[in-house]
This record gives C-alpha cells, sequence and structure tokens, in this order.
C-alpha cells in the first residue's frame, strides 16, 4: 500500500530516474547512440531507398526527443545522413521535426502528471500566470531550434497545463528549423574551413561525417551534457516557481526599515 502511494505521487520521478539509470547503462556499455541512429536510416535507404530515408529520420527523431534527461544525438546523425546521401533538406526538416514534436510529448506528459503535486496552491497559480504572460511561444520556439535541452521547459508547460496543441505547434517550428539547418548546413558548408569550424563547436568531425563516421562521445561529453540538462532546469524553475516580485518587496521593506532605524539613532 505504501509503495503504490509513493509511486502514485512521484510516478514523474520514477520514471524520470527509470530513464536515466537505463541511458547511462547504456552509455557505459560504449553504445555509440550517433553512429547506430545513423545506420538505421542508412538501412532503411538501401532497403526503400529516398523515401526510406525520410522514414528512418522520422523514427529516430522520435526517439532523439522521447528520451528525458540524457540527450540521444539524433541531430549529429542528421548531419551524417545530409553529408552522405541524396537528401532534401526541407523535406528533411519537415520530416524531423514532426518526428521530434511527437517524441517531446513525454515532457509535457510528465510535467502534466506532476501537476497534482502543487495544483490549487500559490506557486501552482504563480506559474501558470507566469506562461500566460505570453512568453511561452517564443520560449518554446527558442529552446526547440536550439541544441539546449528543451524537455526541462516543456515540464513545466506541462505541469501550468499549457495547451499541448500550442505547445506541439510551437514545438515543431523550433524543430523544423533547427533539423532543417542540421540537414542543410553539411551540404552548403561541404570541404569548407568555416564549415570545419563550425560543426567542431559542437563536437561534430564534419570530415568523419562525410564518411558516415560518428565518433563515441567521452565521459566529459556525457558529463557536460547532463550539468547543461540540470542547471537549464535549475534556471527555469527558478525563474517561474520562485516569486520574485515577493522577494523583492521584502528586500526593499528591510532596506527601508534598517534606513529608519537608523535614521532614529542618530536623532
Amino acid at each position: 500500500m505504501k509503495i503504490t502511494g509513493f509511486l502514485k505521487k512521484y510516478s514523474a520521478l520514477v520514471i524520470i530516474s527509470t530513464i536515466i539509470l537505463f541511458f547511462l547503462i547504456i552509455a557505459l556499455m560504449g553504445i555509440n547512440f550517433g553512429q547506430w541512429l545513423a545506420d538505421i536510416v542508412i538501412y532503411f535507404y538501401d532497403i526503400s531507398g529516398e523515401w526510406g530515408i525520410y522514414l528512418g529520420v522520422f523514427l529516430i527523431s522520435i526517439f532523439g526527443n522521447f528520451t528525458i534527461i540524457f540527450p540521444v544525438p539524433y541531430l549529429i546523425a542528421l548531419v551524417v545522413i545530409s553529408a552522405i546521401l541524396p537528401v532534401n533538406p526541407i523535406t528533411l526538416g519537415l520530416i524531423g521535426g514532426l518526428g521530434a514534436c511527437i517524441g517531446e510529448i513525454i515532457s509535457w506528459t510528465i510535467g502534466n502528471r506532476s501537476k497534482n503535486l502543487i495544483r490549487n496552491s500559490e506557486k501552482f497559480e504563480r506559474m501558470k500566470k507566469y506562461i500566460e504572460k505570453g512568453w511561452a511561444p517564443l520560449l518554446i520556439i527558442f529552446f526547440a531550434a536550439t541544441p539546449l535541452p528543451d524537455d526541462a521547459f516543456l515540464i513545466v508547460l506541462g505541469i501550468v497545463n499549457y495547451s499541448l496543441a500550442k505547445t506541439l505547434i510551437y514545438c515543431f517550428i523550433g524543430k523544423f528549423i533547427l533539423c532543417f539547418l542540421c540537414s542543410a548546413l553539411p551540404i552548403w558548408l561541404a570541404n569548407t574551413a568555416l564549415g570545419d569550424f563550425l560543426f567542431s563547436l559542437v563536437g561534430i568531425d564534419l570530415e568523419a561525417a562525410q564518411t558516415g563516421i560518428i565518433l563515441q562521445s567521452t565521459p566529459i561529453d556525457l558529463l557536460i551534457s547532463s550539468m547543461t540538462w540540470i542547471s537549464v532546469i535549475v534556471i527555469i524553475f527558478l525563474i517561474i516557481y520562485v516569486d520574485w516580485n515577493m522577494l523583492l518587496r521584502k528586500w526593499v521593506n528591510r532596506e527601508v526599515k534598517i534606513f529608519k532605524n537608523k535614521k532614529a539613532l542618530k536623532e
């Protein structure tokens, strides 16, 4: 009975912890996710030709965004695919964006399942009002269009019960931009010093990618990814969950009180 109550109350935490543990075990086993995902697409290409590419991209985009906390390098796979296979970057962006959008539903759902922990509380209403101020669309698109871990923000949107339909629409726009650029840049910048430099900034060896090879992530890379994710979710929750207006009022009142006390002592 106690176990059932714990699972019901902390279901989101249990889900996240299980996923983290699974992917950490996979990482310690030395499996190269980026290469594995690229090989899946190449396999579909060998079987079905050009349409196989887009089917494979759709599937790996879902998987790459279905996971929480531990990032799966599906974008690196897109770079490799566009570098070695005949693809249309716009089509690849649309297909990849759609798959990524579907995969992100899990993040919103986890947040939505967790809202019962704080529903009807002052903090819940404050978070909801903050999102409703109109920043949500821009933030969703921004996080989705960058390699930043957007799962943290989507979980918050689920907690405040922000519309899933709106979330998916804005997420699709951002993911399309990201997938399109990952598909187009290797084509536009192939065999250029600028291309090699830009991709090296995000840990991609473009020359190796053009041969279909993705270098294995190091333990340091995995640690940096995890710390980045944790930092983002902490910052987002600090911005939305903390009543900064109340803290500011308290600080001002305290300073005013100190000033009055000092003035009274002088008199």
